[in-house]
């Protein structure tokens, strides 16, 4: 599967919040939280490049950057979802169907019907050619 190349700006979000990162993890203490400055930089380059790249390229949890990013201020609240239901009389799919006969004392049919089901074959050529049952 091919990747989509990142562009210049992508690159540079990611960069800047990587070497951030990078910085703080060589001078941090062993246990400490992330700081709010680093995890600003790390929801503005979810906000170009995606959570999943960000989180990946920073070496971050992907749902608590996803919180951070839903939480950001500057996007707009997600509304709640709704069921929307279309009403339709015709059926959801149809079929193409085209039925050519030929008698062979001249006489020729040509049926073609866009349906949900398939014209009766048998009917048509018991008709076509006399032969009622």
């Amino acid at each position: 599967m091919a990747r989509r190349k990142r562009t210049a700006a992508e690159s540079r979000q990611v960069e800047r919040a990587r070497k951030k990162f990078e910085a703080w993890r060589r001078s941090r203490s062993r246990i400490s939280p992330i700081p709010d400055e680093l995890w600003e930089s790390a929801v503005v380059a979810a906000k170009e490049v995606g959570i999943n790249r960000t989180s990946r390229a920073l070496g971050l949890e992907y749902y608590a950057l996803k919180k951070r990013v839903m939480a950001s201020p500057g996007r707009p609240p997600m509304e709640a979802s709704r069921f929307i239901e279309f009403e339709s009389s015709a059926p959801p799919f149809f079929t193409e169907w085209a039925v050519e006969m030929d008698n062979g004392r001249g006489g020729c049919l040509r049926v073609a019907v866009r349906s949900p089901s398939g014209p009766d074959v048998v009917a048509l050529s018991r008709t076509f050619w006399g032969k009622e049952s």
